[in-house]
């Protein structure tokens, strides 16, 4: 479980650092929108019912740029299926969808979590997801 933790959060960090700065990302959503750093991460890797429909992934994804990145306090995100090329040895590709927001701080975590975008994603979107192997990771993102 340890292993577990520390490959999703270093999969994290690598995105955080890739992303961080690119200069073809759209203003809204760079992890500096505000002037400010977002060094506060909340990774949520989602696993799909057996039943699930067809479409469950796509709508994960697409709720998660329609509804979630416009939450004010939601610095940047990024939601996506496992990557068709992965890190030999490491690399992991055993889940249906991977969501990665920045914040500034816990309290801008707390206000995702209890804004209504928020809830409207959960609303939409839990009925297709194997809540007993959801899995979220909340990190600070350490420069020292």
């Amino acid at each position: 479980m340890k292993r577990r933790m520390f490959l999703a959060a270093a999969a994290a960090l690598v995105v955080v650092a890739a992303n961080h700065g690119a200069a073809d990302a759209p203003k809204a959503d760079r992890a500096d929108k505000g002037g400010k750093q977002a060094p506060y991460v909340h990774v949520v890797i989602f696993h799909l019912k057996k039943d699930a429909p067809k479409g469950a992934a796509d709508g994960l994804i697409k709720d998660a740029h329609e509804l979630l990145a416009k939450i004010p306090s939601v610095r940047s995100i990024r939601a996506g299926r496992p990557a068709d090329k992965v890190t030999p040895d490491f690399g992991r590709k055993d889940y249906d969808v991977a969501l990665l927001v920045l914040f500034d701080d816990y309290d801008g975590l707390k206000a995702y979590l209890d804004h209504p975008m928020h809830l409207k994603y959960v609303e939409r979107n839990l009925k297709n997801i194997d809540e007993k192997k959801l899995l979220v990771y909340d990190f600070s993102n350490q420069t020292k």
